[in-house]
C-alpha cells in the first residue's frame, strides 16, 4: 500500500478551507495510506477550529502550529481583490513548506501532495496523478490573476512566468509573445500531459524527489518572485522534468466572490470551464460592444445601423454553434478486405470508447463485413456495402462516407481507417475531450508503425510532427466542403479547422506499413493509380521499399 502525504500551510478564511477540508474527505483514497500535515498560521479561530475537527474526524492528521517555528520576519498577510506577498510572507513560506517535506523524507512517504487552502480537487486527482509515474506532476487549476483578467494556468513555460520558450537567437515581437502564449493557454485546455518549465500550488512529488533533495529555499543568485519559482529550478538542475496533468482540472476559490461556483463545479462533474464566474465570458462582451461602438464611429444613419447590426445578427445566428447535452462518439470508418489486417484489433479497441459505427464496405471480396457484424453485434451500428468499388476515385467514397454518418445524427465523428489505433490513454482520456464544450476538432499525431514497437521517422515519414483532424464535433449550421481530388482528398471534409480547434497529446498509431507485404501491395497500388506522383509525392512512394529505414522506439502512453 503506498504511503501519501497531504501537506498545507493554512492561512485562510473559514468559509474557503470548509470547502477545501470537504474536498479532501471527498478523495478517493481506498488502497492508499493517507496523512495529512497542516501548518496553522491562521489568525481566525474559526479557522483553526476547522483543522482541528478535521484532525478529530480523520486518522494521521498532524496540525502543527506557527508558534512552533523560527520565522525570521512574520508580515502581515494581506488578501484584497487579489493575494499581496511580500519577501517576509514568502520566507515563512518556505519554512513550512521545507518543514512539511521533512517530514515526508523523514516518514519514507511514497508520494508527498503538496495543495493550496483554497483548492477543490477532483475526488479521482491523487490517483490518477500517480497513475501517470511522474517524479513531480501538478494538477491544473485556471485563475484570473486579477479582476477582470481572462483565466490562466498555474504553470507557465520559463523564466519567471513566461508562456512561451524564449530563442536566445529571435527577438520575438508583442504579438508574436501573445500569440505564443494564447496556443500555450489553449492546449492546456485539452485534457492530457504536459511538459512545462514551472509549477506549483497543487502538486504530487515521488520519494526519489524528495530524497534527490527538492526544496523551495530561495536561491541566492536567483532574483524570480516566489517560492515555485525557485523549488522548479532546483527540481530542474537535479534532473527531474516538470509536468502538468489537465485532465481533472482542479477549481480555484482565489476569492470569497467564487464560492458560489463550487457547487457548480460538483454538479457539472468537476467541471470547472461551465463555472459562470470565468471571466471569458466578459471578455466576449467586451468584443460584442467593441463591435458596436465601431459600427457607431462609422457615423451611419439609424437605419443603416439597424439594417448593419440585423445583418451582423443574422450572420451570428446562422453560423451559431451547437452543443448537444449528452456526448456521444461515432466512428466513421471505410473498409476494404480487411479480414488478415487489422481490423479486428482496431474494432475491439474503439468498442471500448465509442458509442456507435458507421462502416462503409467498400466492395470486399473476404470476411471483412462478417467480422465487422461479429464484432459489432452488441454496440450500435450501420454497415453500408457498396454495389462497385469508389477507391478509384476517393472524394466520392469519402462523400458517401460523410453522408451516411450524418443520417445517424452524430455528435462527435471520429475517422479512423481500419488500420489505426490509439494509444491506451484515450479510452479513459476521451471523455474529458467531448465535455470541453468550446472545443470543435480536435488534432492528432500519426505515427506510421514499420513494427509494433518502431515508427518510421525520416525526410519523408514525418507525419507523426503534424497535428491533423480526426475528431469533430458535428455542427449542422457549418458549410463543410470536401478538396475535389480522386486520390488523397483527405477523409473528412477540408475546412473543419475553421472550426475551434485544439490539439491532443493522444498519439495514434498507424499499422498500415508494418508488413512487407502490405508495403508492396500500396507501393503498386499507388504506381498504378498515382504513377506520376500527381495527386501524392512520388519520391516517398519510391522510399516505401528501403532496405533500411530509419525506426524510433514507440513507448506507449507517453506523453
Amino acid at each position: 500500500m503506498k504511503k501519501i502525504l497531504i501537506g498545507t500551510p493554512v492561512r485562510q478564511k473559514a468559509n474557503i478551507l470548509k470547502e477545501f477540508l470537504d474536498s479532501l474527505e471527498r478523495l478517493n483514497t481506498s488502497d492508499l495510506s493517507v496523512h495529512y500535515y497542516f501548518v496553522d498560521d491562521n489568525d481566525s479561530k474559526d479557522s483553526s477550529n476547522l483543522l482541528k475537527k478535521f484532525a478529530q474526524n480523520n486518522q494521521n492528521v498532524i496540525v502543527k502550529p506557527s508558534t512552533e517555528f523560527t520565522i525570521k520576519d512574520n508580515t502581515d498577510y494581506v488578501c484584497n481583490d487579489t493575494h499581496n506577498w511580500k519577501k517576509g510572507l514568502i520566507e515563512k513560506i518556505i519554512v513550512y513548506k521545507d518543514a512539511i517535506i521533512e517530514e515526508a523524507l523523514n516518514q519514507n512517504f511514497d508520494y508527498l501532495f503538496f495543495v493550496d487552502s483554497d483548492i477543490v480537487l477532483n475526488p479521482d486527482t491523487i490517483k490518477h496523478l500517480m497513475s501517470l509515474n511522474k517524479d513531480i506532476v501538478s494538477n491544473v487549476f485556471w485563475t484570473a490573476w486579477k479582476p477582470g483578467d481572462e483565466i490562466s494556468p498555474q504553470v507557465w513555460l520559463q523564466d519567471e512566468s513566461n508562456y512561451f520558450i524564449r530563442n536566445w537567437d529571435v527577438e520575438y515581437t508583442k504579438e508574436e509573445k501573445k500569440q505564443m502564449k494564447i496556443d500555450f493557454v489553449e492546449q492546456l485546455k485539452v485534457p492530457g500531459l504536459y511538459e512545462v518549465g514551472g509549477l506549483g500550488a497543487c502538486t504530487l512529488i515521488s520519494k526519489k524527489a524528495i530524497k534527490a533533495g527538492v526544496s523551495f529555499k530561495l536561491i541566492d543568485n536567483v532574483s524570480f518572485w516566489g517560492e515555485d519559482r525557485h523549488f522548479c529550478i532546483r527540481a530542474a538542475a537535479l534532473g527531474f522534468k516538470l509536468y502538468v496533468d489537465t485532465v481533472m482540472p482542479a477549481y480555484h476559490i482565489y476569492r470569497e466572490e467564487y464560492l458560489s461556483g463550487v457547487k457548480d463545479y460538483i454538479k457539472n462533474g468537476y467541471d470547472p470551464y461551465k463555472i459562470v464566474y470565468n471571466p471569458v465570458n466578459k471578455a466576449k462582451n467586451r468584443r460584442r460592444v467593441g463591435i458596436l461602438i465601431n459600427l457607431i464611429k462609422e457615423k451611419l444613419s439609424i437605419k443603416k445601423l439597424k439594417n448593419k447590426l440585423r445583418m451582423l445578427k443574422k450572420m451570428y445566428y446562422s453560423k451559431r454553434r451547437v452543443v448537444k447535452k449528452e456526448h456521444k462518439i461515432t466512428l466513421s470508418m471505410i473498409v476494404k478486405n480487411e479480414e488478415k489486417r487489422y481490423l479486428k484489433e482496431c474494432l475491439e479497441h474503439a468498442k471500448k470508447y465509442v458509442d456507435e459505427f458507421v462502416i462503409i464496405d467498400d466492395c470486399s471480396t473476404d470476411n471483412t463485413v462478417e467480422i465487422c457484424q461479429d464484432i459489432l453485434k452488441d454496440t450500435k451500428h450501420v454497415i453500408i456495402k457498396n454495389e462497385k468499388s469508389m477507391f478509384s476515385n476517393e472524394v466520392k467514397l469519402r462523400k458517401k462516407q460523410w453522408t451516411e454518418t450524418l443520417k445517424t445524427d452524430p455528435d462527435w465523428i471520429l475517422f479512423l481507417d481500419a488500420d489505426e489505433i490509439f494509444e491506451d490513454k484515450i479510452i479513459t482520456d476521451i471523455k474529458y475531450l467531448i465535455k470541453n464544450n468550446s472545443v470543435d476538432a480536435y488534432c492528432f499525431r500519426l505515427y506510421d508503425m514499420w513494427d509494433k514497437d518502431h515508427y518510421r521517422s525520416d525526410e519523408y515519414w514525418n507525419a507523426h510532427y503534424t497535428y491533423r483532424p480526426f475528431l469533430i464535433r458535428y455542427q449542422p449550421n457549418f458549410k463543410y466542403k470536401f478538396i475535389n481530388k480522386k486520390q488523397h482528398c483527405g477523409r473528412m471534409p477540408k475546412n473543419v479547422l475553421l472550426l475551434k480547434y485544439v490539439n491532443s497529446s493522444l498519439r495514434l498509431k498507424h499499422y498500415g506499413w508494418m508488413r512487407e507485404e502490405d508495403r508492396r501491395n500500396k507501393y503498386d497500388r499507388y504506381k498504378k493509380l498515382d504513377k506520376d506522383g500527381t495527386y501524392g509525392n512520388s519520391k516517398q512512394y519510391e522510399s516505401i521499399l528501403d532496405k533500411n529505414p530509419n525506426l524510433e522506439r514507440f513507448i506507449e502512453n507517453e506523453n
